[in-house]
């Protein structure tokens, strides 16, 4: 029987991969998380981003919240320590390089250049917006980057709302609102972006996808598949969408392709919080186990 510490091969056709669970080689006594299981939030693995010259970049509420690692999982540096909160959420690499840190619990995002050093904080650390009214931020939890240079910033936890900016931070509009209808959010957990400049946003609480135009004109509702997506991914090829259901690739048609449940190819194998790319559309996963892995293309 296979087990977390051997890879193994799984999937068909253009989407076989080799699953390496335990991809990420970390430092010895480092973890992406505490051994505490009952800490709240979770301390665990969040979500990690591909730079230009292929290295990785992993967050987690650990000691070393960014850690950068080779393709091959090889560690090579770690920054960041003790400037996030216990509730950090997610990172991102805009087209420039720079690389931006989402804190849930400081209400705030933070620009860094590629080697750590803070250029910019977006919102007032600790000042929470108030909840449900739609200004920024109140647990802000992603964001992506449009072609033009602005940014989308989900926000989340306590504002369900979605956030346009501009280049310079200038805030254009938002949308949402609390609720289970179009356009309303039980919690906007994450957020992507596809070529045709639509937005996807993980509505993970009620098992669904809302899908939005670049203005924020509600698009489509894709639900009936899902358990708890926690978080998609959009490639050339195809969209990847993580949660707790286990691991599923589809078309750019929403057409499904392959599914993997939780417990395959073995007991606990897909128990994920953050899903990730390369330019090859191999693709990383954040664990809420603590785990990092890599599924590569065949």
């Amino acid at each position: 029987m296979s087990s977390a510490a051997e890879p193994v091969v799984i999937g068909h056709g253009a989407h076989r991969y080799s699953f390496q669970r335990q991809w990420a080689k970390l430092p010895r006594h480092w973890s992406f998380g505490s051994a505490n299981p009952t800490d709240r939030p979770p301390r665990t693995a969040l979500k990690g981003a591909v730079a230009a010259n292929g290295e990785v970049y992993v967050l987690s509420r650990s000691a070393h919240p960014v850690m950068l690692f080779t393709p091959q999982g090889e560690f090579i540096t770690s920054w960041g320590e003790g400037l996030y909160s216990n509730f950090v959420h997610s990172i991102s690499i805009a087209p420039n390089g720079d690389v931006y840190v989402i804190d849930s619990g400081l209400h705030a995002i933070f620009h860094h250049k590629p080697d750590g050093t803070l250029v910019r904080t977006l919102g007032t650390p600790g000042m929470p917006s108030p909840t449900w009214q739609g200004n920024p931020f109140n647990m802000p939890t992603h964001i992506v980057f449009h072609p033009n240079g602005d940014a989308y910033v989900s926000d989340g936890y306590g504002n369900k709302r979605v956030h346009r900016f501009a280049m310079d931070g200038t805030h254009k509009f938002s949308w949402g609102g609390h609720g289970e209808g179009p356009g309303q959010f039980s919690l906007v957990h994450f957020i992507a972006l596809d070529a045709q400049g639509r937005i996807y946003i993980t509505d993970r609480e009620i098992d669904r996808i809302q899908i939005f135009d670049e203005a924020g004109k509600w698009l489509a509702d894709w639900r009936g598949t899902f358990d708890m997506p926690s978080d998609i991914a959009i490639g050339k090829d195809a969209m990847y969408v993580g949660g707790r259901d286990g691991l599923s690739i589809w078309s750019h048609d929403r057409q499904e392709i392959i599914r993997w449940k939780a417990d395959e190819p073995y007991q606990g194998a897909f128990n994920i919080h953050g899903v990730w790319l390369d330019a090859e559309e191999n693709i990383y996963l954040a664990h809420f186990d603590k785990a990092v892995s890599k599924l590569t293309r065949l």
